[in-house]
């Protein structure tokens, strides 16, 4: 009978040995669907430390990634339909009048403020693109604005190349100030033989994202920003009542000179980038100019994806040799000669939990796991992440880029570009307001024309002005107008 009874005790400590151990942690056993764009960037960092808190505290996290021109569409409608399909979303800010406008995601709060050291986020992304209706709706996940990329090896007044430059252009070989200079040091260099890092070969002018279904749409905003966004006056996508400025002749100048570069000094098939093929393109020492938000100054450091370290440049984007006065109706010469008007495109990739989230509080988790400076720090450093520097600390810390493998001077330019385009008093914020999305994509519909030749500049963005009018009266236009004015910080 004792050994009976030994048997069945060392049997049931055997079946507790093998049996699966069950989930531990303080959300054990919920799963949080997360849902991003795909690839590396941003969806790679939502899946590696998704699944790294998923693991600390013994929950699931299943990462859904979708096309950047898919991923608008996927989060509306589960979020109209209540289908509950997602429980955090990482979307582009300026989808925050459909997404926040429309109550569809919980108030961020102050516990996750606390979280993720909510006073180290610049005020920008803090106050501005987290921020609907004067409440927090997200986290700031990366801090965007454009920014231009150069060869400051070719690109200098001491180039080999300066002479014959100079001769040629009537002026000093710089880094570009307008888009006119951009243009010319582009078409100079188209094909010439050039030495990076030891390999001789050709190089084009420039990489810049023009597939259309992509992101192309910013671009042509940086470009027509200069020629059209006027000092002291707010307003550069709409008027103050609420109509489109998309045809008026500054962004058409700037959709001209898109078409005129595009024609003579672009990388081979730019008409099909996107921004990854930037990121590949110019840190692979193809091209003198490279336009982009600031992923590719951590790639250009990568041994396994640059060629051009410790050669590249960082500066603003060009400004206008001139700008249209929309209250003049002329052009306008700078006394300083250019017009620069830096643009905050996109403002970030932001971080929200779904309000029809049945695991609220583990998702809300998630987000300060994801949104804490620390890890900011890390992805903000490392090529390929998509995360751009977007906090003090990030800006302060010199040692945590040169800890990166970034040069002394190369931290300081890369970091002096990015701060010198966010505090311009004439920087222009993105659209967000609701239709962002479609106003975008009629935008895109636009530019792909005029680059196909369908329609010149003109026509086809009084075809983009016409569609944008349309959009606005089935939206509601005095309630269009007012939530633009709220996004400008001009009270109705």
């Amino acid at each position: 009978m004792k050994k009976r009874l030994l048997f069945v005790a060392l049997f049931a400590l055997l079946i507790v040995a093998i049996a699966p151990v069950a989930a531990q942690g303080e959300f054990a056993g919920q799963k949080i669907v997360i849902v991003t764009q795909t690839g590396s960037a941003i969806g790679g960092p939502a899946l590696t430390y998704g699944q790294e808190w998923a693991a600390a505290n013994g929950a699931e996290v299943e990462v859904q990634q979708f096309a950047f021109g898919d991923l608008f569409p996927k989060i509306i409608t589960a979020l109209q339909t209540g289908s509950g399909e997602f429980d955090v979303m990482i979307y582009a800010s300026d989808w925050m009048g459909d997404i926040a406008g429309g109550g569809y995601v919980l108030p961020i709060p102050d516990s996750v403020k606390e979280a993720v050291d909510w006073e180290d986020i610049l005020p920008l992304y803090r106050e501005r693109i987290a921020d609907w209706g004067g409440t927090t709706y997200a986290v700031p996940f990366d801090g965007d604005s454009h920014m231009m990329y150069y060869r400051k090896d070719l690109v200098n007044p001491e180039s080999a190349f300066a002479a014959d430059f100079q001769a040629e252009y009537g002026y000093p070989l710089d880094e570009p100030q307008t888009w006119g200079q951009y243009r010319d040091i582009a078409t100079f260099f188209q094909g010439k033989e050039v030495d990076t890092a030891g390999l001789v070969g050709p190089i084009f002018g420039t990489a810049e994202a023009l597939r259309r279904n992509a992101q192309s749409f910013w671009f042509l905003m940086s470009r027509s920003g200069g020629y059209a966004k006027v000092p002291g006056d707010p307003y550069f996508f709409f008027d103050e009542n609420m109509t489109p400025l998309v045809n008026t002749p500054g962004w058409v100048r700037g959709l001209e000179n898109w078409v005129e570069i595009s024609q003579c000094c672009a990388a081979p098939d730019m008409i099909n980038f996107d921004v990854t093929n930037v990121r590949e393109v110019f840190p692979a020492g193809q091209t003198v100019f490279g336009l982009d938000w600031g992923d590719v100054g951590p790639i250009t450091l990568d041994p396994n994806s640059s060629i051009v370290q410790g050669l590249a440049g960082f500066g603003v984007m060009p400004g206008g040799e001139e700008y249209w006065d929309r209250a003049t109706q002329a052009w306008v010469t700078p006394e300083s000669g250019v017009n620069r008007a830096p643009f905050i495109a996109f403002g970030g990739w932001v971080m929200s939990v779904a309000a029809d989230s049945d695991v609220a509080d583990a998702a809300m988790s998630l987000v300060s796991y994801l949104g804490a400076r620390e890890l900011a720090g890390t992805l903000a450093v490392t090529g390929g992440t998509g995360v751009n520097p977007l906090r003090q600390s990030q800006f302060d810390n010199v040692e945590l880029w040169t800890g990166a493998g970034f040069d002394q001077a190369s931290a300081e330019d890369y970091l002096g570009a990015i701060l010198d385009t966010i505090n311009d008093p004439n920087a222009i914020v993105d659209l967000r307001i609701p239709g962002a999305f479609e106003y975008f994509s009629a935008l895109d519909t636009g530019i792909a024309r005029a680059m196909a030749g369908e329609a010149t500049p003109q026509e086809a963005l009084d075809a983009v002005a016409v569609e944008w009018d349309a959009i606005t009266e089935r939206l509601g236009r005095d309630n269009q107008l007012k939530l633009y004015k709220e996004s400008l910080g001009i009270s109705s």
